[in-house]
């Protein structure tokens, strides 16, 4: 039986490899990346962010929708492809050709990887090794006595600048006396006022030498970065200084230069993680191709892409904003039955995890916990091909 299985799938990816337009196909997909930054990006820093962003999109968003396009068409069951004849080969058929279906989908998507790859060595740059803070605390003036508050853990800590509160963030050791990294936080406006500033946030630091000022230099409406000298431990001192505007913000979102390396390991790590979320979304549409059509199979995958990208995406704005009228108000409101049905399709697993794509994107280097997400999604993929198999054996096919 294995070896049968293994000749259908040799069989099928040669057949794939021979077709005219593979050659073309192939350059095609190894000079995307490179092509794009050269042609669109018209100075260094733009190159290199498109090499990133054309890397990490087109991993994250044309491989599923490859693998589920190719996927609805991959099985012909009819009794001209010889194999679908005896019900006893059928599920052979079915897991030689899921098998090179997987190989092509792996083979085309490292090309492309590896165009991106040469885009970086080419237009790119390193990416920044970063460690996030340890924990955030909370400080005000009363009476003049400084009264100290302890943050929210990994959730959102806030300080309100009417009450001279500020925020305290527990930065790692460090290996030098250089300190560098970025803070993104959130606002709530108190609506008593128009904001006045871009960045209504003052960044200081507490060391061994006490108290001083860091330059900081705004990134973006939300984000910062900040740089300086320290000398042994240090806390990180944030300091609203809007009266309208509530700051808030979490220990991951401190980040910390630590290091700089080269892309390879991040893009391999976006790779293999793209490559499991893709088998996943073509087991799932060979299951329901199992015992449906082709266009029902490619609209299940659609429907099963769709749910895991768009239905995790709902909980976190409105939960943001019930924990930002939270921090206003100073008291919770009730959750409703609507909003607990919000929060429970927001804790579906998503298709790609967005940590991963946004450190890449963000020039940072891919976190390790990406092996463990990928490995996750190849064990559900390489589960349903079983059931797949079994309901293509009992499927009756139309002569």
């Amino acid at each position: 039986m294995i070896r049968r299985v293994l000749a259908i799938t040799g069989a099928a990816l040669m057949e794939a490899l021979r077709a005219r337009l593979s050659p073309l196909i192939a350059l095609v997909l190894v000079a995307a990346v490179p092509m794009t930054a050269l042609v669109l990006g018209e100075d260094a820093d733009t190159r290199a962010w498109l090499v990133r962003s054309v890397t990490a999109e087109g991993l994250r968003v044309l491989l599923p929708l490859g693998a589920i396009l190719g996927g609805g068409f991959l099985l012909k069951p009819n009794l001209k492809r010889g194999w679908t004849i005896l019900p006893a080969r059928r599920a052979e058929y079915f897991t030689g050709g899921a098998l090179a279906g997987a190989l092509v989908l792996m083979l085309s998507s490292a090309l492309f990887a590896g165009g991106g790859l040469i885009g970086n060595l080419a237009f790119g740059s390193d990416l920044t090794v970063t460690s996030q803070g340890v924990e955030i605390n909370k400080q005000r003036e009363r009476d003049g006595v400084t009264v100290y508050a302890e943050g929210k853990g990994e959730g959102y800590t806030w300080a309100n600048p009417n009450y001279n509160e500020e925020l305290l963030a527990e930065l790692p050791a460090q290996p030098g006396n250089d300190l560098s990294g970025t803070i993104e936080f959130r606002m709530v406006w108190t609506a008593e006022g128009a904001p006045r500033d871009r960045a209504p946030v003052a960044v200081a630091l507490i060391d061994a030498d006490g108290r001083h000022e860091l330059e900081s230099r705004v990134l973006s409406r939300y984000r910062l970065h900040f740089h300086g000298r320290v000398n042994g431990p240090a806390q990180l001192v944030i300091t609203p200084t809007d009266p309208v505007l509530i700051i808030g913000t979490t220990p991951d979102r401190i980040r910390v230069e630590v290091d700089r390396t080269g892309a390879t390991g991040s893009i391999l790590r976006l790779w293999v993680l793209c490559v499991a979320a893709a088998l996943l979304c073509l087991s799932a549409v060979l299951l329901v191709r199992a015992l449906a059509t082709a266009p029902t199979a490619v609209l299940a995958g659609l429907l099963l892409l769709s749910v895991l990208t768009m239905l995790p995406n709902l909980g976190p704005t409105s939960g943001m904003a019930r924990d930002r009228r939270a921090a206003v108000e100073g008291v919770r409101p009730d959750i409703t039955l609507a909003q607990r049905l919000e929060d429970e399709l927001a804790a579906i697993p998503r298709l790609h995890p967005e940590t991963a794509f946004d450190e890449y994107l963000g020039a940072r280097v891919v976190p390790g916990n990406a092996w463990g997400d990928a490995g996750l999604r190849l064990l559900a993929a390489l589960a349903m091909l079983p059931i797949g198999a079994l309901l293509f054996r009992a499927r009756q096919i139309a002569r």
